[in-house]
Protein backbone atom coordinates (compact mmCIF):
# COMPACT_ATOMS: atom_id res chain seq x y z
CA UNK A 1 0.00 0.00 0.00
CA UNK A 2 1.38 3.91 -0.97
CA UNK A 3 0.56 6.52 1.28
CA UNK A 4 -1.54 9.09 -0.92
CA UNK A 5 0.96 12.40 -2.20
CA UNK A 6 -2.24 15.26 -1.51
CA UNK A 7 -0.03 17.10 -4.33
CA UNK A 8 -0.28 14.30 -6.80
CA UNK A 9 -3.34 13.92 -9.19
CA UNK A 10 -4.02 11.38 -12.09
CA UNK A 11 -6.15 11.26 -15.30
CA UNK A 12 -7.31 8.17 -16.81
CA UNK A 13 -7.98 8.95 -20.75
CA UNK A 14 -6.54 11.19 -22.72
CA UNK A 15 -9.45 12.40 -25.29
CA UNK A 16 -11.08 15.76 -25.30
CA UNK A 17 -12.25 15.63 -21.71
CA UNK A 18 -9.28 14.43 -20.08
CA UNK A 19 -6.80 16.52 -21.85
CA UNK A 20 -8.91 19.26 -21.22
CA UNK A 21 -9.08 18.23 -17.34
CA UNK A 22 -5.26 17.90 -17.42
CA UNK A 23 -4.63 21.73 -18.66
CA UNK A 24 -7.06 23.01 -16.33
CA UNK A 25 -5.27 21.18 -13.67
CA UNK A 26 -1.58 22.62 -14.88
CA UNK A 27 -3.29 26.04 -14.47
CA UNK A 28 -4.85 25.66 -11.24
CA UNK A 29 -1.77 25.05 -8.78
CA UNK A 30 -4.31 22.22 -6.53
CA UNK A 31 -1.20 19.75 -7.44
CA UNK A 32 2.66 19.53 -8.62
CA UNK A 33 2.52 16.31 -9.83
CA UNK A 34 0.44 15.08 -12.46
CA UNK A 35 0.22 11.64 -14.37
CA UNK A 36 -1.61 10.86 -17.17
CA UNK A 37 -2.98 7.30 -18.22
CA UNK A 38 -4.37 6.36 -21.84
CA UNK A 39 -4.82 2.73 -23.43
CA UNK A 40 -3.02 4.44 -26.53
CA UNK A 41 0.62 5.91 -24.47
CA UNK A 42 2.30 7.65 -26.96
CA UNK A 43 -1.36 9.87 -27.02
CA UNK A 44 -0.89 10.39 -23.31
CA UNK A 45 3.02 11.19 -23.72
CA UNK A 46 1.97 13.82 -26.77
CA UNK A 47 -0.57 15.43 -24.03
CA UNK A 48 2.18 15.58 -21.20
CA UNK A 49 4.42 17.16 -23.40
CA UNK A 50 2.14 19.48 -25.29
CA UNK A 51 0.52 20.75 -21.63
CA UNK A 52 4.13 21.10 -20.15
CA UNK A 53 5.24 23.09 -22.32
CA UNK A 54 2.83 25.94 -20.87
CA UNK A 55 4.52 25.23 -17.28
CA UNK A 56 6.18 28.73 -18.14
CA UNK A 57 2.90 30.77 -17.66
CA UNK A 58 1.46 28.33 -15.19
CA UNK A 59 2.35 26.76 -11.60
CA UNK A 60 5.37 24.26 -11.37
CA UNK A 61 4.25 20.50 -11.87
CA UNK A 62 5.35 17.78 -13.33
CA UNK A 63 3.49 16.31 -15.83
CA UNK A 64 4.09 12.83 -17.25
CA UNK A 65 2.93 9.66 -18.98
CA UNK A 66 2.71 6.72 -16.80
CA UNK A 67 0.78 3.52 -16.27
CA UNK A 68 -1.11 1.93 -13.27
CA UNK A 69 1.77 1.55 -10.98
CA UNK A 70 2.07 5.14 -11.29
CA UNK A 71 -1.34 6.27 -10.04
CA UNK A 72 -1.14 4.15 -6.46
CA UNK A 73 -0.45 6.99 -4.53
CA UNK A 74 -2.36 10.07 -6.08
CA UNK A 75 -4.62 11.96 -3.61
CA UNK A 76 -7.39 12.15 -7.04
CA UNK A 77 -7.86 9.70 -9.77
CA UNK A 78 -10.42 11.07 -12.60
CA UNK A 79 -11.64 8.59 -14.79
CA UNK A 80 -12.32 10.43 -18.21
CA UNK A 81 -11.85 7.63 -20.29
CA UNK A 82 -15.06 6.34 -22.44
CA UNK A 83 -16.77 6.45 -26.27
CA UNK A 84 -17.83 9.69 -26.96
CA UNK A 85 -21.11 10.44 -27.65
CA UNK A 86 -21.99 10.59 -30.80
CA UNK A 87 -24.44 13.01 -32.61
CA UNK A 88 -28.42 11.34 -32.01
CA UNK A 89 -26.95 9.28 -28.96
CA UNK A 90 -28.20 9.59 -25.50
CA UNK A 91 -25.56 9.24 -22.66
CA UNK A 92 -27.57 5.94 -21.80
CA UNK A 93 -26.45 4.63 -25.46
CA UNK A 94 -23.04 4.62 -24.10
CA UNK A 95 -24.14 2.02 -20.95
CA UNK A 96 -22.78 -1.33 -23.12
CA UNK A 97 -19.44 0.38 -23.95
CA UNK A 98 -18.50 2.43 -21.65
CA UNK A 99 -19.24 0.03 -18.64
CA UNK A 100 -17.22 -2.37 -20.50
CA UNK A 101 -14.46 0.18 -20.23
CA UNK A 102 -14.78 1.30 -16.91
CA UNK A 103 -14.75 -2.18 -15.29
CA UNK A 104 -11.34 -3.03 -17.40
CA UNK A 105 -10.12 0.36 -15.27
CA UNK A 106 -11.51 -0.51 -11.93
CA UNK A 107 -9.63 -4.29 -12.28
CA UNK A 108 -6.52 -2.61 -12.65
CA UNK A 109 -7.44 0.20 -9.33
CA UNK A 110 -8.43 -3.27 -7.66
CA UNK A 111 -5.03 -4.23 -7.71
CA UNK A 112 -3.73 -1.19 -6.33
CA UNK A 113 -5.16 -1.21 -2.85
CA UNK A 114 -5.70 2.52 -3.54
CA UNK A 115 -6.68 4.69 -0.50
CA UNK A 116 -7.27 7.94 -2.50
CA UNK A 117 -10.27 9.63 -4.33
CA UNK A 118 -11.94 8.51 -7.37
CA UNK A 119 -13.61 10.63 -9.38
CA UNK A 120 -15.36 9.63 -12.46
CA UNK A 121 -16.73 11.85 -15.02
CA UNK A 122 -17.09 9.74 -18.23
CA UNK A 123 -20.62 8.96 -19.20
CA UNK A 124 -23.05 7.98 -18.31
CA UNK A 125 -21.95 9.15 -15.14
CA UNK A 126 -24.10 7.76 -12.95
CA UNK A 127 -24.31 4.12 -14.00
CA UNK A 128 -20.37 4.47 -14.38
CA UNK A 129 -19.99 5.41 -10.47
CA UNK A 130 -22.51 2.75 -9.95
CA UNK A 131 -19.81 0.11 -12.24
CA UNK A 132 -16.79 1.54 -10.20
CA UNK A 133 -18.06 1.84 -6.82
CA UNK A 134 -18.52 -2.50 -7.70
CA UNK A 135 -15.41 -3.39 -8.95
CA UNK A 136 -12.65 -1.16 -8.10
CA UNK A 137 -12.47 -2.15 -4.51
CA UNK A 138 -12.76 1.39 -3.08
CA UNK A 139 -15.02 2.13 -0.26
CA UNK A 140 -18.06 3.83 -1.79
CA UNK A 141 -17.52 7.34 0.14
CA UNK A 142 -14.00 7.37 -1.88
CA UNK A 143 -15.84 7.17 -5.15
CA UNK A 144 -17.62 10.37 -6.61
CA UNK A 145 -19.37 10.92 -9.71
CA UNK A 146 -19.20 14.70 -11.35
CA UNK A 147 -23.36 14.26 -11.04
CA UNK A 148 -24.91 17.11 -12.24
CA UNK A 149 -22.55 19.86 -11.73
CA UNK A 150 -22.21 20.50 -14.97
CA UNK A 151 -26.02 20.95 -16.28
CA UNK A 152 -26.40 23.28 -12.67
CA UNK A 153 -23.59 25.55 -14.37
CA UNK A 154 -25.60 25.26 -17.31
CA UNK A 155 -28.86 25.98 -15.38
CA UNK A 156 -26.57 28.71 -13.86
CA UNK A 157 -25.35 30.37 -17.06
CA UNK A 158 -29.13 30.38 -18.92
CA UNK A 159 -30.67 32.41 -16.31
CA UNK A 160 -27.84 35.06 -16.35
CA UNK A 161 -28.23 35.38 -19.51
CA UNK A 162 -32.19 35.63 -19.28
CA UNK A 163 -31.58 38.11 -16.21
CA UNK A 164 -28.82 40.03 -17.37
CA UNK A 165 -27.03 39.36 -14.08
CA UNK A 166 -23.47 37.74 -13.16
CA UNK A 167 -23.75 34.26 -12.88
CA UNK A 168 -22.17 33.86 -9.87
CA UNK A 169 -24.89 35.73 -8.38
CA UNK A 170 -27.45 32.89 -9.38
CA UNK A 171 -27.77 29.81 -6.98
CA UNK A 172 -30.13 27.33 -8.31
CA UNK A 173 -29.49 23.50 -9.62
CA UNK A 174 -30.43 20.77 -11.64
CA UNK A 175 -31.01 16.88 -9.79
CA UNK A 176 -31.05 13.56 -10.35
CA UNK A 177 -29.90 11.74 -13.60
CA UNK A 178 -27.46 13.29 -15.79
CA UNK A 179 -29.24 13.22 -18.65
CA UNK A 180 -32.81 13.25 -20.19
CA UNK A 181 -34.24 12.65 -16.69
CA UNK A 182 -32.75 15.90 -14.89
CA UNK A 183 -34.71 18.43 -13.27
CA UNK A 184 -34.54 22.25 -11.81
CA UNK A 185 -35.43 22.65 -8.39
CA UNK A 186 -37.07 25.55 -8.72
CA UNK A 187 -38.19 26.23 -5.46
CA UNK A 188 -35.08 27.51 -3.79
CA UNK A 189 -33.67 28.80 -6.91
CA UNK A 190 -32.61 32.89 -6.16
CA UNK A 191 -30.53 35.42 -7.37
CA UNK A 192 -28.33 37.05 -4.22
CA UNK A 193 -30.78 35.51 -1.63
CA UNK A 194 -33.66 37.13 -3.58
CA UNK A 195 -36.01 34.13 -4.52
CA UNK A 196 -35.93 33.53 -8.22
CA UNK A 197 -39.47 34.25 -9.58
CA UNK A 198 -39.64 37.75 -7.41
CA UNK A 199 -35.99 38.60 -8.44
CA UNK A 200 -38.16 38.49 -12.18
CA UNK A 201 -41.10 40.19 -11.50
CA UNK A 202 -38.43 43.08 -10.23
CA UNK A 203 -36.63 42.83 -13.87
CA UNK A 204 -39.84 42.57 -15.78
CA UNK A 205 -40.44 39.17 -16.40
CA UNK A 206 -43.96 37.72 -15.73
CA UNK A 207 -44.42 34.71 -18.14
CA UNK A 208 -42.64 32.74 -15.08
CA UNK A 209 -43.46 29.48 -16.00
CA UNK A 210 -43.37 29.05 -19.72
CA UNK A 211 -39.64 30.93 -19.34
CA UNK A 212 -39.26 28.33 -17.05
CA UNK A 213 -39.59 25.23 -19.16
CA UNK A 214 -38.00 26.85 -22.11
CA UNK A 215 -34.64 26.87 -19.92
CA UNK A 216 -35.02 23.70 -18.44
CA UNK A 217 -35.08 22.14 -22.21
CA UNK A 218 -32.59 23.74 -23.12
CA UNK A 219 -30.71 23.06 -20.13
CA UNK A 220 -31.67 19.48 -20.92
CA UNK A 221 -30.71 19.27 -24.72
CA UNK A 222 -27.54 21.48 -24.46
CA UNK A 223 -25.20 18.24 -24.86
CA UNK A 224 -27.25 17.28 -27.53
CA UNK A 225 -26.94 21.07 -29.53
CA UNK A 226 -22.68 21.56 -28.97
CA UNK A 227 -22.20 17.57 -29.93
CA UNK A 228 -24.23 18.12 -33.29
CA UNK A 229 -22.11 20.94 -34.37
CA UNK A 230 -18.74 20.11 -32.44
CA UNK A 231 -18.53 16.76 -31.98
CA UNK A 232 -18.64 16.35 -28.19
CA UNK A 233 -18.44 18.68 -24.97
CA UNK A 234 -14.92 19.21 -22.64
CA UNK A 235 -14.50 22.61 -21.31
CA UNK A 236 -16.82 22.44 -17.87
CA UNK A 237 -16.29 18.89 -17.77
CA UNK A 238 -12.84 19.96 -15.92
CA UNK A 239 -12.63 18.46 -12.25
Amino acid sequence: MKQVDLRKVAIIGCGFVGATSAFALMHSGLFSEMVLVDVNHERAEGEALDIGHGMPLAKPMRIYAGDYNDIADAAIIVVTAGANQKPGETRLDLVKKNTTICKGIMSEIAKLNYQGILLVVANPVDILTYTAIKFSGIPENHVIGSGTVLDTARLKYLLSQHLKVDSRSIHAFIVGEHGDSEFAVWSSANVSGVPLLDFCDMRGHFNHEEAMHEIENTVRNSAYEIIKRKQATYYQNQP
